[in-house]
């Protein structure tokens, strides 16, 4: 049960198909790094003795643990080697420039930060699932290593452009509509935005640099052990000067702990050295996550600043798709000013934002000629020439054509059944000849006729009659066409 539990838990750790390097630096590699510190760290805590002090001779084994422990749950305070402890107030000792309280907390403070890196991903996974465009599962789909086989490879590029061109069929029925899906919180409406996805992952990215930023913050104020105002860069002034732990206060490995021994109505109060082996441990790793963390600040912004660009100059997204046409097997005269029209509308008005968002992802993980395939299909789909049976959306430009060509064959539609309805009653039985027929009859019968004689039935009178005005409208008729 135990390794299945972490076989299911490994997903978690892996890499995902909606990304870029920047963000797997920080949603993936840096958290995988803070489990692997933190994991080693709590075996030196809590598998081994993490700190040992010099204790008076006198003292038997159970004193000797007891102060250990207690010295390890309890802060300790740094006091430079040339300075006497005697010397030192005893509010002063543990003042906020030699107290060490840190050390204890370290495995627990990795683990925290490796939860806030992850958390901007779990973010984007909530608004992926929300827009209901799935971008993880389509680059994977397109990643699969079955489309190798040209069968597999072109049924994956039918699949995943009938796909996106749902997606993008019910964002433009929803913004040609004006519709509102979500009445009563219509913020979230956004959601249904031909750019949100797009947009989200401007904000993800976003949230990897301010949550950097606040590591550093809470680095500086989590380790800061004398009074300089910036961890970082005081540690690797330090390691440049060769500037040894004693004189820096740095991760002090030697610290002074003072406790209280009862004995009976005695107490004793003992001030120890003890030696903090874990700090050799703690300084290689947070000087490392340092280094670290500056490095993915300046590959985040970079990053930021890439994506916005992409995103929102709609030139490059024009660029990127025609170079892309060119590569194809289509015959595209991209010197013609009407097929350049056409490439425009449909970058602007069909793909827009979040489509070019996606044909990126797909050529950053998939490859240019997968995704290549892919928007040949949905040009295709888009000029109307697609031969599967899939209902694909028209460009805003056709889309007033086609509602006015709908019209008007409703209208004719409604025009020829009425025109047969009316024929239909042209030739039924003309209703005023069959009233008087009805009143004959019934003046007959209320006159008491001659029962032998032969009683005119009204229908067939009105047969009569209607035969008779059948032959005066052929010889009419007839007359005419002579």
């Amino acid at each position: 049960m135990m390794i299945e539990a972490v076989i299911s838990m490994m997903r978690y750790l892996s890499a995902r198909k909606d990304d870029d390097l920047v963000d797997r630096m920080n949603y993936l590699y840096t958290p995988n790094m803070l489990l692997a510190f933190s994991v080693l760290i709590s075996f030196k805590q809590f598998g081994g003795k993490p700190i040992e002090c010099i204790l008076p001779a006198k003292f038997p084994k159970s004193w000797e643990n007891y102060a250990e422990q207690y010295c390890w749950s309890q802060d300790s305070y740094f006091v430079d080697p040339g300075i006497d402890v005697e010397l030192i107030d005893a509010r002063e000792r543990m003042s906020l420039h030699r107290r060490l309280s840190y050390y204890q907390w370290v495995p627990f403070l990795l683990l925290l930060q490796a939860a806030c890196f992850r958390i901007p991903c779990c973010f984007w996974d909530m608004v992926n699932a929300a827009s209901g465009v799935k971008i993880n599962e389509i680059v994977e789909k397109a990643c699969d290593h079955d489309n190798v086989e040209a069968e597999k490879h072109n049924n994956t590029i039918a699949m995943l452009t009938a796909h996106i061109v749902r997606a993008l069929r019910f964002q433009r029925r929803i913004r040609g509509r004006s519709i509102l899906i979500e009445e009563f919180v219509r913020m979230f409406n956004v959601r249904y935005k031909a750019c949100f996805i797009s947009y989200m992952y401007l904000f993800t990215k976003w949230m990897y640099l301010v949550n950097i930023w606040c590591q550093f913050y809470f680095m500086n104020w989590f380790l800061r052990t004398n009074t300089n105002s910036w961890y970082g860069f005081d540690v690797v002034a330090d390691i440049i000067n060769g500037t040894p732990w004693e004189a820096s206060g740095h991760f002090p490995r030697v610290s002074i702990c003072d406790f209280n021994i009862r004995v009976v109505s005695n107490m004793s109060k003992y001030s120890v050295q003890c030696v903090l082996v874990i700090n050799i441990f703690n300084e290689k790793i947070f000087v490392f996550f340092w280094l670290w963390y500056m490095i993915l600040v300046v590959s985040t912004i970079l990053s930021f600043i890439y994506w916005t660009i992409v995103i929102l100059t709609s030139q490059i997204g024009m660029s990127f798709v025609k170079d892309s046409l060119e590569l194809s097997d289509m015959e595209l005269n991209t010197k013609d000013k009407a097929t350049n029209k056409k490439i425009k509308n449909f970058v602007n008005d069909y793909l827009r934002q979040d489509g070019i968002f996606i044909l990126r992802m797909i050529s950053l993980h998939a490859g240019l000629i997968t995704m290549t395939d892919l928007l040949v299909g949905l040009f295709k789909a888009y000029l109307g020439i697609e031969t599967t049976e899939v209902a694909h959306p028209l460009p805003q430009h056709e889309t007033a054509k086609q509602e006015a060509y709908l019209a008007d064959r409703k209208k004719s539609a409604a025009e020829a059944l009425r025109k047969r309805k009316h024929k239909e009653l042209d030739d039924l039985t003309d209703l005023p000849l069959l009233h008087k027929a009805v009143e004959a009859a019934t003046k007959d019968t209320q006159l008491g006729s001659d029962p032998s004689s032969k009683a005119t039935s009204p229908i067939s009178v009105v047969n009569e009659t209607d035969t008779g005005s059948r032959k005066s409208k052929m010889s009419d008729a007839s007359t005419k066409s002579i």
